[in-house]
């Protein structure tokens, strides 16, 4: 069941404000997390978009209540694997993995976090179906927005880095401390490394 932004926001912040009761129960240890953004209509069996072949393959076959989420949770217990759709977008993403990291129910302390996202590539670059490694995470989100009307002739576009004087160029003093993200490079295996 998918669940509109306002709603996903407003349970996500009550989650996180009211105390949390005490389990019956000791929290599940999770080894993985899937974190996908997407899935067309069921989770299994129909076209698949980003959650669906995680489910099947990896027979995450408990469904577990998510409220404060954008769908269910998908878990395999022997394996320690739980799936998450957030839902696309920065807002989605940040509601639905702050109530996973609030909710009792789950030991993430251990957890391994692998995003499994579908994303566009120059085909120059690489072929579909490419995987790729990070080494940051780039948010893309954090710009400044000129009004075509008022920005200066001869810019293609209005929007620039934080701190970025023109289109095209990188800020002289680097402001990173809040769009860069270091990833840990010692868990980043591929081709690349």
């Amino acid at each position: 069941m998918q669940r509109s932004v306002a709603g996903r926001s407003l349970v996500a912040l009550c989650l996180a404000l009211a105390p949390m009761p005490a389990l019956a129960e000791a929290p599940i240890k999770i080894r993985v997390v899937v974190v996908t953004m997407f899935e067309h209509g069921s989770d299994t069996g129909d076209r698949p978009g980003e959650f669906q072949f995680w489910v099947e393959r990896e027979k995450l076959d408990r469904v577990i209540p998510f409220p404060a989420g954008y769908r269910d949770l998908r878990l395999n217990p022997e394996k320690g694997i739980l799936g998450i759709v957030t839902g696309a977008g920065v807002t989605n993403a940040t509601a639905a993995i702050m109530a996973l990291g609030a909710d009792a129910r789950f030991d993430l302390s251990k957890s391994y976090w692998l995003v499994a996202g579908i994303a566009g590539v120059d085909p120059e670059d690489a072929s579909i179906g490419s995987a790729a490694w990070a080494n940051y995470v780039l948010d893309g989100d954090l710009v400044r927005e000129f009004d075509a009307r008022e920005s200066p002739a001869g810019w293609p576009y209005g929007r620039l880095p934080i701190g970025a004087t023109a289109p095209n160029r990188l800020p002289e003093v680097a402001r990173w401390e809040t769009v860069v993200y270091e990833l840990n490079r010692k868990l980043a295996v591929g081709p690349s490394t």
